[in-house]
């Protein structure tokens, strides 16, 4: 029996309905019968929810229904990452607003979701001062039924295995979304001090635009964990989106929509680069590995020109004695 022969609702209702965004896009382009019946706002809805719990939010359901192609384009912005080069030179419409929509799973179990809408009107104070997403309030707590036991490095390589992050900015004046987390931790700390697990999700992006002078640049999310102890469950206790230049500083607000802006039209990468992670934890590690570089190169010129410092001042110091004495 040919696909043509089977009745469009056994086909909508029984076959479209069990398949992903990806199945879903390839199985649209076989026929043009599919390709009707595969472009049907309510199935990629559907998959939109499915796996991204937060765009059921009403805020962003109100910026999808702009797009395009509804859900469709929002899933093709979104599943794909961003290529990582930044490589467009027109100006881009500025934009007053982006919106943050959040997801943390661990073990495919959803942890918490969250959708946070930033004002990003170009404000002198704005322009200038770091630019930062914050999602949770200060001593603000996330409980989950995750548990622990006491051992550091089991709960360490846990989370490092197993919590996977969805962190999607739409911008609306573009019409247009990216997911900029690299879904599994590129790396996993305890931080000495608070004693909370820190949990990096980066995306690092290499820059041909003269204004980034050719460096690289990462979209840095923070997800900071700790452990009560009395019932070993696991809570988040913060959450933060933040754009840093190669020596890890934050970008000034200015700086960070334009790099956020052209990574919102970049090239969106194969999808075969989107299951784990794995290449993104490559560019991130080859981006600390810059940062080293970088961070040795300059103690050397600096200590070069402590040395040319204070032979200069000894050179001086004899010379005045020099002259004193004769």
């Amino acid at each position: 029996m040919a696909i043509a022969e089977i009745h469009q609702d056994i086909i909508q209702t029984h076959i479209l309905t069990r398949l992903n965004g990806q199945s879903l896009a390839i199985a649209g382009c076989t026929s043009l019968l599919l390709q009707s019946l595969c472009s049907d706002e309510k199935l990629w809805s559907d998959i939109c929810s499915s796996d991204w719990p937060s765009t059921d939010d009403p805020l962003v359901k109100q910026a999808i229904s702009s797009f395009p192609s509804g859900h469709r384009s929002f899933f093709s912005e979104s599943f794909p990452s961003p290529s990582n080069r930044l490589t467009t030179t027109s100006p881009l419409p500025q934009t007053s607003q982006i919106i943050s929509s959040v997801d943390i799973r661990y073990n495919d179990e959803l942890m918490f979701s969250k959708v946070e809408s930033t004002n990003t009107t170009p404000s002198d104070w704005f322009q200038t001062s770091p630019f930062r997403i914050d999602l949770l309030e200060p001593k603000e707590l996330i409980p989950s039924v995750v548990k622990f036991s006491s051992d550091d490095q089991v709960m360490q390589s846990n989370l490092e295995k197993h919590m996977t992050l969805s962190w999607i900015l739409i911008n609306p004046a573009l019409n247009r979304a990216m997911n900029l987390s690299s879904k599994k931790p590129v790396s996993v700390q305890r931080n000495w001090l608070t004693d909370e697990i820190e949990l990096n999700f980066a995306f690092v992006a290499v820059s041909g635009i003269s204004v980034y002078d050719n460096v690289y640049v990462n979209c840095n999310i923070e997800i900071t964990c700790g452990v009560k102890q009395t019932s070993g469950e696991l809570y988040v206790s913060g959450m933060s989106l933040t754009v840093q230049d190669i020596d890890g500083k934050c970008l000034s607000g200015k700086t960070s929509m334009e790099v956020l802006q052209g990574l919102a039209v970049a090239e969106r990468r194969s999808t075969r680069y989107n299951g784990g992670g794995d290449d993104l934890k490559e560019r991130y590690e080859e981006y600390i590995q810059k940062r080293r570089e970088r961070k040795d190169m300059m103690e050397r010129r600096e200590r070069r020109l402590d040395l040319v410092c204070v032979a200069g001042g000894i050179a001086f110091f004899m010379a005045f004695w020099s002259f004193a004495l004769y």
